[in-house]
């Protein structure tokens, strides 16, 4: 008979709770269940048994919920529970408020005593009861304090949490101790998703492009942007050991990303993206409530990119009448600064800067000087200082928890401090030039037709700085003039063919 099916009259009530029996000593829900029903049939023979079974659920948890003891509780209020059964008084509750709560239920409901095989019965009135209900408390708090120190002690030790992070399982070393090894396809996966960040491409067009090659998520589920962003920012496959939300130290795996690229990820993700204002005076963050704002048609090569040879003024996309049909042109626009200097078709030329941006690709030359990095050594200090700051909220972390060397004002104060000074450096390394990235060229290629329109801006602004367009020769046919486009590329250096003098 269970909780569900209760007769009319008053029963015994038989609770039967077990956590997880690691120990192996078979005192599970059943075998509960059969010492108390042989217990009942003597104590109160043909009295009915009503069972209130809670299996591999803790009593000394504040935020687990034990469906049949809230089912006891409210038979115990509605008077229909005579007598109180369990193997112990622990088995029904750990906590010390809480049994008081329900010693004073069952006292009202005129159930004086709870009868049990360890601890004989115990009177709920009697001050035994209550001093088992502080010392079981106790108790409670001293394993969870062992527990907590063993927890932390491996953390130390840079052995992993339980958990398996996408990109890792669990192994031995050989003394014994718990270590991750890499999963190839994912640690793979887990390089290339940071390259794509790094490229600029967004996390929903890398999750679907991970997916379309058939990778699945660390438990098999379906890869989402989310589950991209934690793979390229965790600490984890960086090698670094986090408890209770802090780096403590390194780990003792192999980390999937170095240093400076996971740093770099997790810079790159901290950001707003930033697009020019429509006057050309500077830039604004893109937040949530610009998304879905966006009217009129878009251009590749608009947005600053393209400037004017005469003026220098940047050149707008907008469609032009020629002949009989409306053609995308760029033109020096009077609205944004221009003169009316220059203007040119739109298709053709973002078709030129593409194919003249993949023939410089194919260049090993090309990659070679593309990847002279003039803000190296700054950038290098910022991630130190950023690892500085991070030690630093350790330290402090540790003092707090030392009582009577910080007050609460002088806490809040460092803290303050030390994230004002982060937020001063994650700005200045988003106003340095991306790092330049080894870039699988045939992959962005075949990626390219599905990339938003903002990834593949990003893209070009890897290498290029920018375009200039100079007037059209007296007595050149009115057809496009590719050589009207001059191409200048990002720390070349020297000069290349498609690239204006200057």
């Amino acid at each position: 008979m269970t909780s569900k099916d209760a007769p009319s009259t008053r029963y015994v009530a038989l609770y039967c709770r077990i956590s997880v029996d690691r120990a192996g000593r078979r005192e599970g829900v059943q075998a509960q269940e059969r010492w108390g029903r042989a217990y009942a049939a003597t104590r109160w023979p043909g009295v009915p048994v009503v069972v209130f079974a809670d299996n591999d659920l803790s009593a000394a948890a504040d935020d687990v919920v034990r469906p049949q003891y809230e089912r006891l509780r409210e038979a115990i209020e509605r008077g229909e529970v005579a007598h109180l059964w369990a193997v112990e008084q622990y088995r029904i509750e750990r906590r010390e408020i809480q049994w008081f709560e329900l010693a004073a239920s069952l006292d009202a409901a005129g159930v004086a005593e709870l009868h049990t095989d360890r601890d004989g019965i115990v009177r709920i009135r009697d001050e035994v009861a209550g001093i088992k209900a502080v010392l079981g408390a106790a108790e409670v708090r001293r394993l969870k304090s062992r527990v907590n120190d063993m927890l932390a002690e491996k953390a130390a030790l840079g052995e992993p949490p339980g958990v398996r992070p996408f990109g890792y399982k669990h192994a031995k070393r050989k003394d014994g101790s718990k270590t991750y090894v890499q999963v190839p396809e994912q640690a793979a996966a887990i390089r290339q998703a940071a390259e794509w960040v790094l490229s600029g491409w967004s996390l929903a067009n890398i999750a679907a492009e991970l997916s379309k090659q058939g990778l699945r998520g660390a438990h098999g589920g379906t890869i989402r942007p989310g589950a991209v962003r934690n793979w390229v920012t965790l600490p984890t496959v960086a090698g670094h050991r986090v408890y209770r939300n802090s780096i403590v130290g390194r780990g003792n795996w192999e980390p999937i990303l170095d240093e400076d690229t996971w740093q770099a990820c997790k810079l790159k993700l901290s950001q707003p993206r930033r697009v020019r204002r429509a006057d050309g005076k500077g830039t604004y963050p893109v937040t949530e409530r610009h998304k879905g704002n966006a009217t009129g048609r878009k251009y590749l090569l608009t947005g600053g990119l393209v400037v004017c040879g005469v003026c220098g003024a940047r050149l707008t996309g907008s469609p032009k009448q020629i002949k009989k049909r409306r053609v995308p042109y760029l033109t020096c626009h009077p609205n944004v600064g221009g003169k009316g200097c220059v203007g040119i078709l739109l298709n053709e030329t973002e078709k030129f800067v593409l194919d003249s941006l993949w023939a410089e690709l194919d260049k090993p030359e090309f990659l070679q000087s593309i990847a002279a990095d003039e803000h190296g050594p700054r950038r290098e200090a910022i991630t130190k200082e950023l690892d500085g700051l991070e030690r630093q909220r350790r330290e402090l972390a540790a003092m707090w928890g030392t009582p009577g060397t910080l007050t609460s004002g002088e806490w809040q104060e460092a803290r303050d401090a030390i994230a004002a000074n982060e937020q001063r450096l994650r700005t200045e390394h988003a106003t340095l030039p991306p790092k330049a990235v080894d870039v699988d060229i045939d992959a962005v290629r075949r990626a390219w037709p599905d990339m938003t329109l903002d990834e593949q801006r990003e893209f070009l602004r890897m290498f290029i700085e920018k375009v200039t367009v100079v007037p059209a020769l007296p007595g050149r046919p009115r057809v496009y003039d590719s050589d009207r486009v001059k191409i200048k590329w990002r720390n070349l250096r020297q000069t290349t063919a498609a690239e204006d003098s200057d």
